[in-house]
């Protein structure tokens, strides 16, 4: 196929570090255009708005709005049709089932999925922390060269044929010689809660084996999940799907049998 036409985005900003250092990357080898949102706007899953501000940018359009606006916008609003949608690369990690709908990073990518166009949602990570603080280029390098290679290697060659979007996690260099590895989202959730007066502090009992304040135990058998992969320092790629699988309920039928609308 001609050269791969990727559309960029991410949660973090226009101005953000990963941003840059990935766009530098991928324009050496893949058309890019990027639209991106102003400001950060991290967790915010795939939250959209109904009017937005755009502005140009020397490298695409800068968006007043959300991950899932910006991707919106770029594949609707622009004479181009890319086609690939990269969203990242997030300075930590978005490990687990229930991160796929917090995660602004991976919000982007479920839109673009959701629009018809294939997608990755890329984060780096510090193998021993998991969040990196006070990023730099270096913090990225491995993340976006790996990033690249998917970009140039994916687009027609069938990957998306059966997958909607992919997750990736991809280790700094404090991780020697990670592997790549196929993974699902790991589905261990929960969240505790304190209270103190009228405020109720709600937080999230993810199992991140990163975090330093947990001390994760793997079940017996548990080789395949990201956070298994993100505990060994390896590459996790997890290849989704948008489509909820309905499920036969003989229970669920039983229970509608006769019920009545009042």
């Amino acid at each position: 196929m001609d050269e791969p036409h990727v559309l960029l985005t991410n949660d973090d900003g226009i101005d953000s570090l990963g941003l840059a250092c990935l766009y530098e990357r991928l324009a050496e080898s893949v058309a890019v255009t990027v639209v991106a949102p102003a400001e950060d706007h991290s967790g915010l899953g795939r939250k959209n708005s109904y009017a937005v501000e755009v502005r140009d940018h020397e490298w695409g359009r800068v968006v007043e709005g959300t991950p899932a606006d910006c991707v919106a916008y770029g594949l609707r609003g622009l004479a181009v049709e890319p086609d690939l949608v990269v969203s990242g690369p997030n300075p930590g990690p978005n490990i687990a089932l229930h991160r796929l709908g917090r995660s602004g990073t991976v919000g982007a990518a479920i839109e673009a999925a959701h629009l018809g166009t294939p997608a990755i949602a890329v984060s780096a990570y510090d193998p021993v922390g998991g969040e990196i603080d006070d990023p730099t280029a270096e913090s990225f390098a491995r993340t976006v060269e790996f990033t690249a290679g998917l970009a140039e290697r994916l687009p027609g060659s069938g990957a998306f044929d059966a997958v909607d979007y992919l997750t990736v996690h991809v280790p700094t260099e404090r991780a020697a010689d990670p592997q790549v590895r196929l993974t699902r989202p790991n589905e261990a959730f929960d969240v505790t809660v304190s209270e103190d007066g009228t405020t109720a502090r709600i937080e999230d009992r993810s199992y991140d084996p990163l975090r330093k304040d947990r001390d994760v135990d793997f079940p017996p058998g548990e080789t395949d999940t990201d956070r298994r992969a993100l505990a060994d320092g390896d590459v996790s790629v997890s290849p989704l799907r948008v489509t909820d699988r309905v499920v036969e309920s003989a229970a669920l039928a039983d229970a509608l049998d006769g019920l009545e609308v009042a």
